[in-house]
C-alpha cells in the first residue's frame, strides 16, 4: 500500500518535464514549415513568371510567323499570282502603252500587299512594320536603279545623236523634232514618247501586248513615224542618219526648180557608178525627180516655174556613200514667196539649216541682157525670167534666217553658193566668162558686187558657181553640177564630197570596145 504513491508521483515529474521540449518541436517545425512556405512561393512565382514568358514568347514568335507567311503570300500573289492591282487606263494625253514595273506597278504591289494583310490581320499588323520597311527600302532602290538606268539612256542616245550631228527636221512644217511619233506595227497606236521612262527602259509593251524599242539604237527608227506637230509620215526614218538640210532661193524664173532636179540626177548618177553608194528617194517629190529628171533637164525643155501658192514640200532622199549614209532635203519655193516677208514668213525650215543657194539668172540682170547683141537677144528671148533683183531675195531670205535661228550666232556662219543658172545660154554669147574666174565675172560683169560684199559680212563661207542644169547626148548632166554638189556636200563628210565630185563614165556605144 505504501508504494503506489511513489510511483504516482515520478510520472507526474516526468511528464511536466517533457512538456518544453515538445513546444520546442512544434515551434521548430512551424518556422521550418513557414520557412519552406516562403521560400517555396518565390520559386511557384518565379516559375508561374517563367510559363507566362515563354508562352507569350511562342506566342508572339508563332504569331510574328503567320503574319510573315501572309505577308508573303500576298507579296507572291500579287506580283507571281497575278492578283496585282489593275493598271489605270492612259487618258488622251498618255501613250497606249503599259507602264514598266518602275513606272508605278512597284508601289501599287507594295500598297496592296500591306492593305491586305492588314486587313487579315487588323492590329497585330503592327509587327509587320519591318517587313514593309524592308520591302519599301528593296523597292525604292530598285526604282532608283531602273530610273539611273532610263537618264544614262537618254544622256547616251542624245549624246550619241549630238556628236554624230543628227538632228531632226519635218519636211512638211519645218519644226525641229526631239524625238518623232511612232506608230505600233500591229495595232496603229500612236506613241508619242518612246524613250526610255516610265513606260519601258529598253523596250516598251503597247497595250496590244506588241513591244516596241525605245531608242533609235535599238531599232526605234525601223517603225512608221509621224511628225507630232503636224501629223505628216515621215519616211526618212529620222533619227537614224544625219540631215542635210539644203533651202533653194531666188527670184521668179531663175532656175530653183531645174537646178534642183540637176542636183538630184547629178547626185543618181554618181551614186550608180560608187563603189557601195545609192541614191533612194523618200517621198513623192524626190520620186518625182527620179522619174522626171533626164526630160526636165533636156536642152530644149521649157521648166513650168513653181506655183506661188503651193506648200513647200522638201524633195528628200536617202544618200549612201560606203557605210554611211546621209539623209537631204532640198527645198525649191516658188519665187514669189521671197518678194513679201508675210509669205517668206512662212519658210521657218530657213532657221534649220546652215548651207543655202542662191539662184541668179544672169539673163533677167538688166546690165546683162543690154550687153547681148540683138541676134542674141532675139535668141534668148524665151529663157529670160523676168525677175526681181536677186539682192531682194537675199535680204529676205537673211531676214528669215536670222529670226528663226534658234540662238544668235557671234560673227558670220554658215555657207552660201550663189549659183549663176543658165550656163550653157550665155556660153558663146557676148557675156561669156571664158576663162575668167567666176567671182569676178559675177563681180564686174554681172553687178552682184555689192551683194558679195555683204554675204560675206552675213556668211561663214561663200562660193560662187556657174552651172549649166542640162544633160547631154549620153544622157549624163553637166560637170558643173557635181562641182556644186561636191562643194554643198563636202561639210558632210569626205565620203559624200568624193562621191559627188567623181566623174561618172560615159556609156560605152553599141559595138564598141569593151
Amino acid at each position: 500500500m505504501t508504494s503506489t504513491p511513489c510511483t504516482t508521483g515520478v510520472r507526474g515529474h516526468d511528464a511536466g518535464a517533457a512538456r518544453p521540449e515538445a513546444v520546442l518541436l512544434g515551434i521548430a517545425l512551424l518556422i521550418t514549415a513557414g520557412t519552406a512556405a516562403v521560400l517555396l512561393r518565390w520559386w511557384i512565382l518565379a516559375a508561374l513568371v517563367s510559363l507566362l514568358v515563354g508562352t507569350g514568347v511562342l506566342a508572339a514568335v508563332a504569331g510574328l510567323c503567320v503574319l510573315t507567311w501572309l505577308y508573303l503570300r500576298e507579296v507572291h500573289r500579287i506580283m507571281f499570282g497575278g492578283d496585282h492591282p489593275a493598271e489605270p487606263a492612259p487618258d488622251g494625253r498618255e501613250d497606249p502603252a503599259h507602264r514598266g514595273y518602275h513606272g508605278g506597278p512597284a508601289w501599287w504591289d507594295l500598297c496592296a500587299a500591306v492593305r491586305r494583310t492588314w486587313r487579315a490581320s487588323a492590329l497585330w499588323g503592327v509587327l509587320l512594320l519591318p517587313h514593309v520597311t524592308a520591302h519599301a527600302l528593296v523597292v525604292g532602290a530598285y526604282l532608283a536603279a531602273a530610273w539611273s538606268l532610263a537618264g544614262a539612256l537618254r544622256l547616251v542616245d542624245t549624246g550619241l545623236r549630238t556628236v554624230r550631228r543628227i538632228r531632226m527636221v519635218c519636211p512638211e512644217c519645218y519644226r525641229r523634232l526631239p524625238y518623232p511619233a511612232y506608230l505600233c506595227g500591229r495595232c496603229g497606236r500612236r506613241h508619242d514618247t518612246v524613250r526610255p521612262g516610265a513606260r519601258g527602259l529598253l523596250r516598251r509593251r503597247c497595250r496590244c501586248d506588241r513591244t516596241l524599242p525605245t531608242l533609235i539604237l535599238l531599232g526605234a527608227a525601223d517603225l512608221r513615224t509621224l511628225c507630232p506637230h503636224c501629223d505628216r509620215p515621215l519616211e526618212h526614218r529620222p533619227g537614224e542618219v544625219r540631215e542635210f538640210l539644203l533651202p533653194l532661193f531666188g527670184g521668179t524664173g531663175a532656175g530653183k526648180t531645174r537646178l534642183a532636179a540637176g542636183l538630184h540626177l547629178a547626185l543618181e548618177q554618181a551614186a550608180r557608178h560608187g563603189p557601195d553608194s545609192y541614191l533612194e528617194p523618200l517621198g513623192e517629190e524626190a520620186a518625182r525627180l527620179s522619174r522626171e529628171g533626164a526630160r526636165v533637164l533636156a536642152p530644149d525643155h521649157r521648166t513650168r516655174p513653181t506655183p506661188p501658192g503651193r506648200k513647200v514640200r522638201a524633195a528628200t532622199a536617202r544618200l549612201g556613200a560606203g557605210r554611211r549614209a546621209l539623209v537631204l532635203q532640198v527645198f525649191d519655193a516658188a519665187g514669189e514667196r521671197f518678194n513679201r516677208s508675210a509669205t517668206a514668213e512662212e519658210l521657218a525650215y530657213l532657221g534649220e539649216a546652215s548651207t543655202f543657194v542662191l539662184v541668179v539668172d544672169p539673163l533677167g540682170i538688166p546690165a546683162v541682157w543690154r550687153c547681148l547683141t540683138a541676134d542674141e537677144r532675139d535668141r534668148l528671148a524665151g529663157e529670160r525670167s523676168h525677175t526681181r533683183d536677186p539682192e531682194l531675195a537675199y535680204g529676205a531670205v537673211l531676214d528669215e534666217v536670222q529670226r528663226h535661228r534658234r540662238a544668235p550666232e557671234r560673227g558670220p556662219s554658215g555657207r552660201l553658193a550663189v549659183v549663176v543658172t543658165r550656163g550653157d545660154l550665155v556660153r558663146g554669147t557676148s557675156v561669156d566668162p571664158g576663162a575668167a574666174p567666176v567671182r569676178e565675172w559675177a563681180e564686174h560683169h554681172l553687178g552682184l558686187g555689192n551683194l558679195l560684199a555683204r554675204a560675206e559680212a552675213d556668211f561663214g563661207s561663200v562660193q560662187v558657181f556657174l552651172t549649166s542644169a542640162v544633160v547631154g547626148p549620153d544622157g549624163l548632166v553637166d560637170p558643173s553640177l557635181h562641182t556644186l554638189s561636191a562643194w554643198l556636200l563636202r561639210t558632210q563628210g569626205r565620203a559624200f564630197a568624193a562621191l559627188a565630185r567623181a566623174p561618172v563614165p560615159a556609156p560605152v556605144p553599141a559595138g564598141g570596145a569593151r
